[in-house]
């Protein structure tokens, strides 16, 4: 585990609750069992309208990770759409090709483990960061 990620029994994992987006139930499958393996907490969703419906009704969810490339809704649009329901929100965009848009977090597939993390790093990093600009007083 890296230095910067407390051990489980500390609390921070286990109580961070992961979305993980992906039209391919094998690739999800293997990002999900990954990340319940480091003690998060992991909903899965197969399509962009089901990650909606996830992230409207459970107000417990700290991080999206979702793949770029799916049907019907792709993962830019669901970050547009989550952005706009819960603007702090991290989120996190996977694909195994190249992406160009340096708006999000990206994180290339097949990713390893340290890679994986080091993006959960950042974006949990800049939630932080944003809640202690927020509390600053005037």
């Amino acid at each position: 585990m890296p230095d910067w990620m407390p051990e489980a029994g500390e609390g921070w994992a286990v109580r961070m609750v992961i979305l993980v987006v992906d039209d391919d139930d094998l690739v999800r499958r293997v990002v999900t069992d990954l990340l319940e393996d480091l003690a998060f907490s992991v909903i899965e969703a197969k399509t962009g309208c089901e990650a909606l419906s996830l992230a409207r009704d459970r107000a417990e969810l700290d991080l999206v990770i979702s793949d770029v490339n799916m049907p019907e809704m792709d993962g830019m649009e669901l970050v547009e759409e989550l952005k706009s329901m819960r603007p702090s929100l991290p989120v996190i965009l996977m694909s195994g090709r190249p992406c160009r848009d340096r708006r999000h977090l990206f994180v290339a597939k097949p990713f390893t483990r340290q890679g994986l993390l080091a993006c959960i790093a950042r974006a949990t990093a800049q939630l932080v960061g944003a809640e202690e600009q927020h509390a600053l007083p005037p």
